[in-house]
This record gives structure tokens, sequence and C-alpha cells, in this order.
């Protein structure tokens, strides 16, 4: 096949998934009440910080636009512990990139992505606890900040959850709004850049062709992951570039890092966090994505070869009990949608 015709496939094989995902989105926007989310995460010790890492899991929110949410839930109680594994294990995954998750890389992957952002995030609420108990003057009384900031750094919108109209049905439309406009605007250049590197990867690079680098080597893992994290990339956008990685000869377990630790930082909202929580919390925060990233990338490649499994990557190849025309009709909807965003996007800078 040529660029273009992995182009298409792989757009045709992303697109019925991302609308499921973007729909799904919506409604968790419309049906998750903030102040029931603001509740959960008062109070010290570990339940907090395990109540904030499997709240945070399926929101759709990116690494930037979580920001305004989860200094919100800060300044409402929410321990700095919590508030921390909310930070990680939001932005690692979300119902949207878990229904594309399914649809490029498998099973294995599906499962294992949100359960290791879960023990990631999990990891570095530990760690900040312990921040908490040894360093109680670091994590004193936060600082009034401008969650714009972030957005203006790093192209999202960073808009705060809003409060939710009073109708049910109010609600629905809000959310799924919420998933067609906002988070699609956030998402959709990052995503054509990792459709396009995926195309380009499965066109011109053999399959396995990085397989000899990669194999059982502890240092690439941390290569990996230290050269992810300061990338800005969201969920949604990550998971291609992950089947990319897996289609040169990358192991699983490199590319599980790459979607833990690419997705839970970049360098545009740090200044906030350390601004917000402070510098000793700012350290745990970054060491539980890198030593969690590492671990269970490493981890993940022990299960898979112990188990004798073979990584199941699928970068352009449509799957067959999809029909044609609703691929296809969901792809002519998400450019649509894209062409939209342009504009908007267009509008706002030079009109």
């Amino acid at each position: 096949m040529n660029f273009f015709e992995h182009l298409i496939n792989l757009t045709l094989e992303m697109a019925p998934w991302l609308l499921f995902g973007l729909l799904t989105a919506g409604l968790v926007k419309a049906l998750v009440p903030e102040g029931v989310v603001t509740r959960w995460l008062g109070g010290q010790g570990m339940g907090p910080v395990v109540r904030g890492a499997i709240i945070g899991a399926p929101l759709p929110l990116c690494s930037c636009s979580v920001i305004p949410m989860a200094v919100g839930l800060r300044r409402n109680g929410a321990s700095p512990s919590a508030t921390v594994s909310f930070l990680v294990s939001t932005p690692e995954t979300g119902v949207d990139s878990i229904a594309l998750t399914w649809s490029l890389l498998g099973p294995f992957m599906t499962v294992a992505r949100p359960v290791c952002a879960v023990l990631s995030a999990m990891f570095a609420g530990f760690l900040t606890l312990l921040v908490e108990r040894f360093r109680p003057e670091a994590i004193m009384a936060p600082v009034v900040i401008a969650a714009a900031k972030c957005a203006s750094a790093c192209g999202c919108s960073g808009k705060s959850v809003e409060a939710k109209p009073s109708t049910r049905l109010q609600r629905l439309r809000t959310g799924i709004d919420y998933a067609l406009r906002e988070l699609w605007d956030d998402i959709a250049p990052w995503l054509a850049v990792g459709i396009l590197l995926t195309a380009a990867v499965t066109t011109w690079i053999p399959y396995g062709n990085l397989s000899s680098q990669a194999q059982g080597s502890w240092l690439a893992m941390i290569l990996v992951v230290l050269a992810s994290m300061p990338v800005y990339v969201c969920a949604t956008a990550s998971t291609p570039m992950a089947a990319a990685m897996i289609f040169s000869g990358m192991t699983p377990g490199m590319a599980l890092a790459f979607l833990l630790a690419g997705p839970a930082t970049n360098l545009a909202p740090l200044g906030i966090i350390r601004r917000e929580l402070g510098s000793w919390v700012l350290g745990a925060y970054l060491a539980g994505i890198f030593v969690s990233a590492v671990a269970l990338g490493m981890g993940a490649d022990l299960l898979v070869a112990s188990m004798g499994w073979t990584p199941e990557v699928r970068p352009g190849e449509a799957e067959e009990w999809i029909p044609v025309w609703f691929s296809g009709g969901s792809a002519v909807l998400l450019v649509a949608l894209s062409l939209r965003s342009g504009w908007r996007r267009w509008s706002v800078r030079w009109v």
C-alpha cells in the first residue's frame, strides 16, 4: 500500500471509535456532578488518593484542560495527594481514548492502559503523601493563579467545568456540545499529527524494523519515557502513535510507557502545579509518573513474554464487521467537525 491508502484505511478504522468515544465523553461530562467529585477527594490518607485515580480515569480531559478542574478541586477541599492522583490519571486515559485503543491496539492494551493509569496515579499520590508528612510547609495554602495561562501555553481551551443546566435533556445537550466542540477542538490538531505519523511509519518503515534495538532494553524504556515527558500529546492523539511504535518493532511495554508519560506531562502546566501545590509536590508528581511508567512498561513486557502473547496492532486495517458506510459516514462527520473547528480558530485569530 502507498501512503494515501494507509491514511484512508487508518481514518476509516479510527472514525467510528472516535465518534463513539466523543459521544461517551459528552455523556460523562453531562452526568458526573463536579460537587460529588469534590466531596470524594477530601480528607487525608490513601482513600482520597485511590478515589482520585479512579474518578479521573474516565474523564475526557487532557493534561492542560485538567488543570483548572484540579485547581478548583484543591481549593474546595481536596487533599494535595488526591489532587496529584487526579492530575495523573485524568489525562492518561479516558472513555474516548479507550475506545480508540480497542480499535488500534487490541484487547490487551485496552485493559492494561486504564489499569496502569490508575496504578500510576496512585503511586504519584502515595509519593505526595510522603511529601505531606515530611515537608508539610511545601503544601500550604494555594496561591491564586490564572488557569488561562495553561491554555495559552499549550493550545487547549483550558476551561473549567461549568455549572450544568437543570434538566437532564439540557445537561445531555450541553455534554454533547462540549464533546463535539470544545473537546474536539482540543484533540483534533494533535490527532491529525498522530494519524499522519502512523500512516508514514506503516508505509516506509518495515514491520518490526526496530525490534533488535528495543527488545529487553531497560535503557530504551527509560529513554522512551524521558523523551515523551516534555512533549504535549493528549491521550487520544497518543494512541495512533503508540500503534506506530509497536508496528515498527518497539515492545508493547514501551508503547504503554509512552501512553502513560506522554499525556500526563508537558512543560506548559508544570509552573502552575508548582505555584499551586509547591516544588516538593511537583517533584513527587514528576517522579511518580517517571518511575511508574518505566516499571509498568517493563512489567507489561514481562507479562507479554511469559504468557507468549503476540502484540496486536492494526494501524490502517479496518474491522470487517464495521460496515463501510458507517466508517465512511463517521469519517465524513469528523472531517466536517475539523473544518468547523479550523474555521472557528481562524475567525478568532483574524476576524
